[in-house]
């Protein structure tokens, strides 16, 4: 995908010049995520990760490094917001925010690894379970809604053929999120809420070298939520055979059992585990659609990589299930 803001190294430089310190190299990061525009820098002697935020405005930036300045103190292994020298956690280039964090070691977890999954997500979810208070959902069962609404237009383009594929695979999603806002709206209310991470995938996930877990990145869709909801989205990023379509042999179990070991699941659920399964995986296919396959400029590489049909796949394998 190519950067949607591209940074020279005199912008660059600028910004760094804010932080105290001085610009050594900078490396743009297109692989990095599907969002934002990333980059890594070399700065005062050490390394940085550079976050141009995409869409989002600077008080929902704010937002979102308080919540991880929280995290941080509360002892949870995240990177912290590095500051400006007047103290501001968020800088601002061209009218986008922009946020600074230390660049850790170790290296990105792979999928199968669900142990450290499991650890990862049942430690913040133990953090943060009474946070009564968080960013704005931007992938909210509501705003889901208009995606899917949105998709008619942005396949003007596409072929006949190309069009009855992904209507057919929309409808599926559009029936899930019927149900979720419909008749199973007061079930959902009544699971256990706090903050969840929303896109714990091994890539935001760093371990060392004996895959101990080393940092949990990326919490910038961190909202409130069903719990559960980012068990669900656990399991389909960690716990699936990719080339078989199919669930990896007992990894779901093991990354439950792990997650347990820092905060019990509620019989409510584990009944409700399921349709979550389902729902997470409509919403990844309706982002990824949205995301990356209709929308224009994305890399071939990211777009064959994290190909809509995987998350078909796994919808319409939970529905069978």
């Amino acid at each position: 995908m190519a950067l949607l803001t591209p940074l020279d190294g005199a912008t660059a430089a600028t910004i760094f010049r804010d932080y105290g310190l001085v610009l050594e190299s900078l490396e743009p990061l297109p692989d990095k995520g599907t969002v934002n525009s990333n980059f890594r820098c070399r700065a005062g002697g050490k390394s940085w990760f550079l976050r141009v935020n995409e869409g989002k405005t600077e008080a929902h930036a704010r937002r979102e490094a308080a919540l991880v300045e929280s995290l941080v103190a509360a002892g949870f292994p995240t990177p912290p917001v590095v500051r400006t020298l007047d103290g501001s956690s968020v800088h601002c280039v061209g009218g986008k925010p922009v946020t600074l964090f230390p660049w850790l070691d170790g290296r990105e977890a792979m999928a199968g690894e669900v142990a450290v999954a499991g650890e990862a997500l049942g430690r913040l979810h133990r953090a943060t379970e009474t946070i009564s208070d968080g960013p704005a959902n931007q992938y909210s069962l509501p705003a889901l809604q208009l995606r899917l609404e949105s998709l008619e237009n942005m396949m003007a383009g596409l072929s006949k053929e190309d069009r009855a594929d992904i209507r057919s695979a929309v409808a599926l999603v559009a029936e899930e999120l019927r149900v979720a806002m419909g008749p199973r709206a007061p079930s959902r209310a009544a699971l256990p809420h706090g903050l969840i991470h929303q896109d714990l995938f091994p890539d935001n996930v760093l371990v060392g070298a004996d895959g101990e877990l080393v940092a949990v990145l990326d919490l910038e869709q961190a909202t409130l939520g069903p719990l559960v909801y980012d068990l669900a989205v656990a399991i389909q990023a960690w716990a699936w055979d990719e080339e078989r379509a199919q669930p990896l042999p007992h990894a779901e179990s093991r990354l439950v059992a792990e997650y347990e070991k820092f905060r019990p699941l509620t019989d409510g659920e584990r009944a409700a585990l399921p349709a979550e399964l389902r729902l997470s995986a409509a919403r990844f296919l309706l982002t990824r659609l949205t995301d990356i396959t209709l929308r224009a400029g994305v890399d071939p590489s990211l777009r064959q990589r994290k190909d809509h049909r995987r998350y078909l796949e796994r919808l319409c394998y939970w529905l069978s299930r």
